[in-house]
């Protein structure tokens, strides 16, 4: 295979890479300059957004900000643009050895060229994987914490619930109408046992899966500071949709790579032109593979403007959406609870028709109510968390 046609297999490669679905990185830590764009873009628009990371403790647990900037330094997934670095290292380091070369003005300019782009391309890739490491980390996060929140609500109905069954298996001593009612209960209980297994062997799973994501041991040992899931108070400012497409398009994942590996790949061009030594051909042969590539860079980057601004849109509308829900969830739980008490209040004053059947009736219904409100929520912090994201925040 020629030299010019590996550069275009890995930049290719490369190129399908960057075809993700723009939900974000916190890793490119991208902060917005005055540069160029490439040919066909406008100026850049101003930022209208600005995010505010929420406040974390100060305890000695790992918070999320510091894990993610573990993340972005080790995780293993940069060890394939570390490599790509090295091989332009061993570039340079041939086109400055005295000798190296028998025609050192136009062969140095290959070599040269060609740790450029490499360079350039482990930028890239290296964005790619850090993006695709945070974000994973950062809904796992929202999870750990949903499974917490989730796991104290079995707790918390489990204990209610045995009250009920207490006043239901009394009622089964006067009547075996209750049998049922009594059966029905502990069937409950035992899914709840069901339940907290399940959510036991999520959070360990999602811990061993941050620890690898973090360049860790699986097996060994993080303690996370995880903050309640309450309201998100990581955005704040102008959150329309569009003021959200044009921020992430300025500053979202990987455009200053792409951005950067479009001038690279130009300059490459421009090396290589008007060279009249020894190789000549080989340096037009090679200046077709770069020009061939700065096409497909430039398109790229036309893409992922489109994918960043699809993905900010969408995150956006996601949060106004999960946030109604959240808001209705959270009075149908409130309804739901007053019904419950009342109902409680009821069996204890031995009203007539009120029974352990009402209570337990009541109780699945809150236990239903909370389900969905915490998936609303559950819904919008990961809404937040990737708009957070695609915005370019560190």
């Amino acid at each position: 295979m020629r030299l010019g046609d590996r550069y275009m297999s890995k930049l290719q490669r490369r190129l399908r890479a960057l075809s993700f679905i723009a939900v974000g990185t916190i890793g490119c830590q991208n902060t917005p300059v005055a540069r160029p764009m490439p040919g066909g873009f406008g100026g850049e628009p101003v930022p209208l957004v600005r995010c505010a990371y929420p406040d974390e403790s100060q305890e000695s647990a790992l918070d999320s900000r510091s894990l993610l900037a573990l993340v972005a330094a080790h995780t293993p997934a940069l060890e394939s643009a570390r490599a790509l670095e090295g091989e332009a290292a061993l570039r340079r380091q041939k086109a400055a050895t005295p000798g190296w070369f028998k025609h050192l003005s136009s062969e140095e300019r290959l070599w040269l060229s060609g740790a450029m782009a490499q360079d350039a391309q482990a930028a890239t890739k290296a964005a790619d994987a850090i993006y695709k490491a945070q974000s994973e980390v950062s809904e796992l996060l929202i999870d750990l914490r949903a499974v917490r929140e989730a796991m104290a609500h079995i707790n918390d109905s489990e204990a209610q619930l045995k009250k009920v069954l207490e006043r239901a298996e009394n009622a089964r001593k006067a009547s075996e109408a209750a049998a049922p009612l009594v059966e029905a209960i502990k069937a409950d209980l035992a899914g709840r046992e069901t339940a907290r297994a399940r959510l036991a062997q999520q959070d360990s799973a999602a811990r061993a899966r941050i620890r690898h994501l973090a360049g860790m041991d699986p097996a060994g040992e993080l303690v996370i500071d995880l903050q309640p899931l309450d309201n998100p108070r990581w955005l704040n400012g102008d959150l329309t949709p569009s003021s959200c497409a044009e921020e992430a398009a300025t500053r979202g994942p990987g455009v200053s790579q792409a951005e950067h590996l479009v001038s690279t790949l130009r300059e490459c061009v421009s090396m290589l032109e008007g060279q009249p030594l020894v190789g000549r051909k080989q340096l037009a042969e090679k200046k077709v593979d770069f020009q061939g590539a700065l096409f497909q860079a430039i398109a790229a980057r036309r893409e992922l403007d489109g994918k960043l601004r699809l993905g900010a849109v969408e995150a956006a509308e996601a949060i106004g959406a999960s946030t109604r829900q959240a808001t209705a969830a959270a009075k149908l739980l409130t309804l739901a609870k007053a019904a419950n008490r009342m109902i409680d209040d009821r069996v204890e004053m031995n009203a007539p028709g009120f029974t352990a059947k009402e209570m337990f009736e009541t109780a699945g219904a809150v236990e239903l109510a909370r389900t969905e409100e915490l998936k609303s929520r559950l819904a919008r912090h990961k809404a937040h968390a990737r708009l957070w994201l695609l915005l370019g925040q560190p």
